[in-house]
């Protein structure tokens, strides 16, 4: 290990720790992590591992194979996954080993989980992606500089052979960002090869969003609770993705700095389409997140608006949000297919009705392409008629 990085990674055990006191956890429970990340950093100053190298499977594996090594795999995969919320590694251990990629690779995806706030699950799903393509430029002997685009066209149509249609559609996505990162970021292309990548045509009816009738919405709120910190905080995720169209992911994200209570505005910087917005809030939507924040919310240093209720009562994660209002809906009655999106889809067709354009919709979803809000416009025909065609039914 390089002489200095043992400090550095000796004050991350001493903030990791001091964040678990700051949490409430037990005097034994801390004891025990502190003489394990002790052991941790004894083992590996012994090696000669850069920083990257340290939180990766294949170390834990190797300390693992100490006498007390099992005792302090949990400890050290927590550290690992604050040192990941502090961004100060690319990603937390893996549960198995992966790929090393190069550089510009693993580059890549610190730059996907740091900047462009891209899920654990679609940063891995783009890891599989680039492996896929290290080893079709390793195979064929391609210098990723100089790479053509006849070559990437071959890639992405053997890589997307075995998978279905949605799934191509994914994967080409990861890859087409990736290679606008090479160039735009990057300066490793000398052409966006990016915008030239085909698209083959796929000719199907784009299936139409479901959304929640008024008796349905009404039903919904009837058979909410708000006896407990719980309930409180689904009533208010709920509201919020009722009346605003916030995403799961976009929920668990806000902070209290985003939400102006004065003026009744929430401003949503982390957009899966990357532009900020600042959003009215509804008088029933901040009043049920007064109550959340008032006699819900837990009282500690974290800022993120949505805590968990038990200890350490940390910020949730976006599965929190999407369970938490699903169950919310199997209660209520609702459809067994109803999902938290369901909400969002709700909000946009009340969008339309009130004769907003598609334009501002696609602005207040915060939707990368004007064919993601289009899609509502199929959702029956006197709407359709009205909106596209100007006429009066």
């Amino acid at each position: 290990m390089n002489h200095k990085d043992s400090p550095k990674l000796a004050q991350t055990v001493e903030q990791y720790l001091l964040q678990l006191i700051e949490q409430g956890y037990p005097d034994t429970y801390i004891n025990a992590r502190r003489k394990a990340l002790q052991d941790f950093r004894l083992f590996v100053e012994r090696q000669p591992k850069k920083w990257d190298e340290i939180f990766t499977f294949e170390t834990l594996k190797e300390f693992m194979q100490q006498d007390d090594g099992k005792k302090g795999r949990s400890a050290v995969r927590g550290l690992a996954r604050f040192l990941y919320q502090q961004k100060q590694i690319s990603q937390p251990i893996p549960l198995k080993s992966r790929q090393k990629l190069p550089g510009i690779f693993e580059d890549y995806l610190h730059y996907c989980a740091t900047a462009r706030y891209d899920t654990e699950q679609t940063v891995q799903h783009t890891r599989r992606v680039l492996e896929a393509f290290q080893r079709y430029l390793k195979r064929h002997t391609i210098n990723l500089s100089a790479i053509t685009i006849e070559q990437v066209d071959a890639f992405e149509r053997q890589y997307n052979a075995a998978y279905a249609r949605h799934s191509q559609k994914f994967n080409r996505s990861c890859f087409k960002i990736f290679l606008k990162y090479l160039y735009h970021e990057r300066r490793e292309l000398t052409r966006d090869i990016a915008a030239l990548l085909k698209v083959p045509r796929i000719f199907h009816r784009t299936k139409p969003p479901c959304f929640l009738r008024t008796d349905e919405i009404q039903q919904l709120f009837d058979s909410m609770s708000l006896s407990t910190p719980a309930d409180l905080r689904t009533n208010a995720m709920i509201h919020i993705a009722y009346t605003m169209g916030l995403r799961p992911q976009e929920i668990c994200r806000l902070t209290l700095d985003d939400i102006e209570f004065s003026k009744a505005e929430m401003r949503i910087k982390d957009r899966k389409a990357g532009s900020p917005i600042t959003l009215p809030i509804p008088p029933k939507t901040l009043k049920a997140i007064v109550a959340y924040v008032v006699e819900g919310r837990p009282e500690n240093k974290y800022r993120e608006l949505f805590l968990r209720c038990q200890r350490p009562n940390d910020p949730i994660s976006q599965p929190n949000v999407s369970y938490a209002i699903k169950a919310c809906m199997r209660k209520a009655g609702l459809p067994e297919e109803a999902t938290p999106y369901w909400l969002r889809h709700t909000y946009a067709q009340h969008l339309l009705e009130a004769g907003v354009s598609v334009f501002e919709i696609k602005e207040m979803l915060g939707h990368d392409d004007i064919d993601a809000t289009r899609r509502y416009l199929h959702i029956h025909i006197k709407l359709m008629r009205r909106v596209v065609l100007g006429e009066i039914v």
